[in-house]
């Protein structure tokens, strides 16, 4: 493998609200990066248990045969953060790997090796993720729940297998096989439905789930007191200081002084939709000048330090993103499917 420029996560790139997942989703988010990035090379890594519910094989095939997607047996998330650390490559994903920050620091506060896409009226458009810093509370209980999704931590789990057939070639193809369903001979197994080598699994990869389609909701929050939450309308929602005469901005500062509402905009941020309804952020252009932070990184006094937003440059958010407004008084906390 040439030494690749970004690492794309193509399990989380193909993923759509029903299955099967369109694999052409990767591919085409492969070819916009190098039309935007020339001269870089672009490889992408596949979940082993995902192939199965992708459409358009041939792709899958002819990009396995070009060898610039791996379908990896084991944790893929995994395999993309070492091929990003081996390489100093980019990563798009919108997973935010908070399990693994401890084995790879520069993952801490990033905003420049992870990036997420999203289709804007059929065209791709890239955005960097401000990762923010992650504390060891945070980064065990992801570590834990990521083990315990992939069943490492099961003290009564049995072995599992995986029939080697292709696609098609076995009635347990692309299934986990237990010790029952297994024959061995000597140092190797075989599937007892076709006969094929089966292959330990050593760490089964979760299942992306099915994307439920559920709400964007937006918990506004004052320092860390929850003030409400709002769902995000199919046209957007525009957030700042709104009075009487201001219809079309949701008010975000009832409740503060007079002087920390004074450091909200009249309409500070927007948040809206892409064609697959997952939410973007833009910091409006205000004549009162305040500042919007993505996942910042916070002072002693609570003040963000990290993540400013370009003004009227759309970033892409995702579950359990936050956004500062000015000095982090007002928090816009990001919640997908209902659930906070």
């Amino acid at each position: 493998m040439s030494a690749p420029g970004v690492i794309i996560d193509a399990s989380n790139v193909a993923a759509t609200r029903k299955r099967p997942w369109p694999f052409s989703r990767v591919v085409d988010v492969r070819e916009a990066w190098m039309r935007h990035n020339p001269g870089t090379t672009a490889v992408a890594v596949l979940d082993a248990s995902v192939r199965p519910v992708l459409d358009d094989q041939h792709l899958v095939e002819l990009a396995e045969h070009e060898h610039w997607l791996e379908v990896h047996q084991g944790d893929a998330d995994d395999r993309i953060l070492a091929l990003a650390d081996q390489f100093d490559a980019a990563i798009v994903s919108s997973d935010n790997f908070r399990y693994a920050r401890r084995e790879y620091a520069w993952l801490q506060g990033n905003g420049s090796r992870v990036w997420s896409v999203r289709r804007m009226r059929g065209q791709i458009m890239f955005s960097p993720r401000q990762l923010g810093v992650a504390s060891d509370e945070e980064i065990e209980r992801d570590r834990q729940k990521k083990l315990t999704k992939a069943g490492l931590l099961r003290q009564d789990a049995e072995e599992r297998f995986r029939c080697s057939s292709g696609p098609g070639g076995c009635l347990r193809g692309g299934e986990v096989l237990l010790p029952r369903q297994v024959n061995k001979d000597g140092t190797r197994w075989y599937c007892l439905s076709c006969g094929y080598e089966a292959v330990e699994i050593i760490a089964e990869p979760p299942l992306l789930d099915d994307l439920d389609g559920g709400p964007v909701q937006v918990t506004v929050q004052h320092g860390y007191s929850v003030r409400r939450t709002i769902t995000v309308p199919s046209d957007g929602l525009t957030l700042g200081r709104a009075t009487r005469s201001r219809a079309g901005v949701t008010d975000v500062t009832e409740g503060l002084g007079r002087d920390q509402a004074d450091e909200i905009s009249r309409t500070h941020v927007r948040i809206f939709l892409d064609d697959d309804a997952k939410p973007l952020v833009e910091h409006v252009p205000d004549q009162d000048q305040n500042a919007s932070f993505l996942n910042p990184e916070l002072d002693f006094a609570g003040r963000p330090q990290s993540g400013r937003l370009a003004t009227a440059l759309p970033y892409a958010l995702e579950d359990g993103d936050e956004v500062h407004l000015g000095p982090g008084t007002v928090r816009l906390r990001i919640g997908f499917g209902g659930e906070q």
